[in-house]
């Protein structure tokens, strides 16, 4: 006789993602597709997005006192949402500020579901994300090649001159594109390692990253494009190593760095070039400026000095580019664009969240926890990412979703690797007596 007191975890904490997904990740629900597209102001994301934060939170309060738990665990990420609201003080526009708060607070929710049910059953939560993201990966090639007016950026907006040709999908922009093309290969890379020998699990693993390499290819996307390959690399690495015994990963360990050391050295007698800041550049498809980043940077470093301590607030930069009559909606750099919005209060903040998460990242290691690459590759490309896009507290963002769930697993972790303990005793005691 199984005895079992806690709420059933099933597919269902997936349900908030899809809808989620579904909206941001198609940008032909949105009315207002073919202009510049603002979602914000969007019924369908109003509603859609209402009815996926609602979902969340219903899932949630199931499982008993869990909101507490995370509460009182998640101090420095909730100071940092209450930090945004407060800014509604000192902005232009406090109307954007609350929105802001609304869908942090509101993916927070999601990615909490999403961490339940990945420390639920690792199995299932990569084979239907698998399934999902391969259909929308193979939809958004056919579409795109088949209707190009659709999947092909035509913008002939002035600061957007460079996407023209660039594959958009079934998104609004490219580097959309890229992000969730990112996040499909996070996705398949762990599907290929924590499937139990399910062999159609490893088929669509594999052929949905050959689909999402020819996307990232075809978006342009170097900053996902080279995350991805690091991501393949690292946890395929990982996992071939750690499934030899201890001896074997430590001379497999040392072979690795050896022999990337001595092909470092090799290539750099053979092609001292390769190592220059201009061939770097000219490898990713971007001049030296990255692209007219630089200079959006000096100006963003301007509005820093102008607010240092409280920053502009958290609408979008909104208030700032009123200020600055700036044509971008980010500064292309999600540390200095935090910086903009909250000042050293927000990057404070920050800072104790991510020591927070490596904290725990650490423990598990030393704990022997076999799964801590999942969430440190997550959150290692997030904050790589966010150093030429800004994903940090960006509304709706998949990006920020993916640090979300990377912080709340940290943070559920051992409450659920407890219950489920638990309940092992208390079914093996109840087998026992009856």
């Amino acid at each position: 006789m199984t005895l079992n007191h806690q709420p059933n975890i099933g597919c269902a904490y997936l349900l908030p993602f899809l809808i989620y997904f579904t909206v941001n990740s198609i940008a032909l629900l949105q009315p207002s597709y073919g202009t510049d597209l603002k979602q914000e102001s969007s019924i369908i994301n109003q509603i859609t997005l209402t009815l996926a934060y609602t979902t969340a939170l219903i899932l949630i309060l199931k499982q008993h006192g869990l909101l507490p738990y995370i509460l009182k665990r998640a101090i420095p990420l909730c100071a940092l949402f209450l930090f945004t609201l407060i800014s509604f003080y000192w902005s232009y526009f406090p109307s954007k500020v609350f929105i802001s708060f609304i869908h942090n607070v509101g993916l927070s929710l999601i990615a909490i579901c999403m961490a339940i049910y990945l420390l639920s059953n690792k199995n299932n939560f990569f084979k239907l994300l698998l399934i999902i993201l391969m259909l929308y990966i193979f939809t958004s090639i056919i579409v795109t090649i088949y209707m190009p007016h659709i999947g092909v950026m035509t913008s002939s907006n002035i600061y957007d001159i460079s996407l023209i040709g660039r594959w958009r999908g079934l998104t609004g922009h490219p580097n959309s594109l890229g992000i969730i093309c990112l996040f499909t290969t996070w996705v398949c890379s762990c599907a290929l390692f924590k499937s139990k020998n399910n062999k159609w699990v490893y088929f669509l693993a594999v052929v949905s990253l050959a689909g999402t390499f020819y996307c990232l290819h075809k978006a342009d996307s170097m900053t996902s494009l080279i995350l991805s390959i690091a991501l393949v690399l690292g946890i395929s690495g990982f996992y071939l190593i750690n499934s030899s015994s201890r001896n074997t990963k430590l001379i497999k360990t040392l072979s690795c760095v050896f022999l990337f050391i001595i092909g470092i050295f090799f290539i750099y007698i053979q092609h001292p070039e390769i190592f220059t800041v201009k061939f770097f550049f000219h490898l990713i498809g971007r001049n030296e400026n990255l692209s007219g980043r630089t200079s959006l940077w000096e100006i963003g470093l301007k509005g820093h000095e102008a607010k240092p301590i409280l920053g502009w607030s958290f609408d979008n930069l909104r208030s700032f580019m009123s200020t600055y009559k700036l044509g971008y909606g980010q500064l292309h750099n999600g540390y200095l664009d935090l910086l903009v919005r909250g000042g050293y209060i927000s990057i404070f903040l920050l800072i104790l969240i991510i020591l927070q998460l490596f904290l725990r990242i650490i423990k598990e290691a030393m704990d022997n926890n076999q799964d801590y690459p999942i969430v440190l590759s997550l959150i290692t490309v997030v904050l790589i990412h966010n150093i030429t896009e800004a994903s940090i507290l960006s509304n709706s963002s998949l990006t920020w979703l993916m640090f979300l769930i990377s912080y709340f697993t940290t943070l559920l972790t051992y409450k659920y690797k407890s219950k489920s303990h638990t309940q092992q005793k208390i079914t093996y005691k109840s087998n026992t007596t009856f």
